[in-house]
C-alpha cells in the first residue's frame, strides 16, 4: 500500500500542488468576480444594462454572453495548463511514489515474511 504520507511531504507533490493552486485561486477569484460584478449591474446598473448595443441586442445580454465566452476560455487554458505543466508534474509524483515503494505489487508471505 502506497505510503501517502510520505507522497505528501515529497517536493514533486509540493511543487505540484503549489502551481495547481497558484493556477486555479486566481482563475477562480476572477471568475467569481466577473460573475458578481455582472449581478450586480443587473441589480443596480438597469439603465446601463438595458441600453441597446445593435437592434435589441442589450448591453445586459453581451455582458451575459461574455461569461459563456469566458467559461470556455478558462477551461480551455486550464486544459492546456493541466497538459503541458500539471501531468508531467503528476507524473513525476507517480515515479517518485514508485522509487520509493520497492515493490508495490509485490505481497510477502504472512507465515515467512519472504516476498511471494
Amino acid at each position: 500500500m502506497p505510503d501517502w504520507e510520505r507522497i505528501e511531504r515529497s517536493d514533486e507533490f509540493r511543487e505540484l500542488v503549489k502551481r495547481r493552486k497558484s493556477f486555479v485561486v486566481p482563475a477562480t477569484i476572477f471568475f467569481l468576480a466577473y460573475y458578481m460584478g455582472f449581478i450586480l449591474l443587473a441589480g443596480y446598473a438597469s439603465d446601463f444594462m438595458g441600453e441597446s448595443v445593435y437592434q435589441g441586442l442589450t448591453v445586459g445580454y453581451c455582458l451575459a454572453l461574455t461569461q459563456f465566452l469566458m467559461v470556455f476560455v478558462l477551461g480551455i487554458w486550464y486544459l492546456r495548463k493541466s497538459e503541458n505543466e500539471f501531468d508531467p508534474l503528476a507524473d513525476k509524483v507517480v515515479e517518485a511514489a514508485a522509487e520509493a515503494e520497492d515493490a508495490r505489487f509485490v505481497r510477502k508471505d504472512e507465515g515467512t515474511g519472504v516476498k511471494a
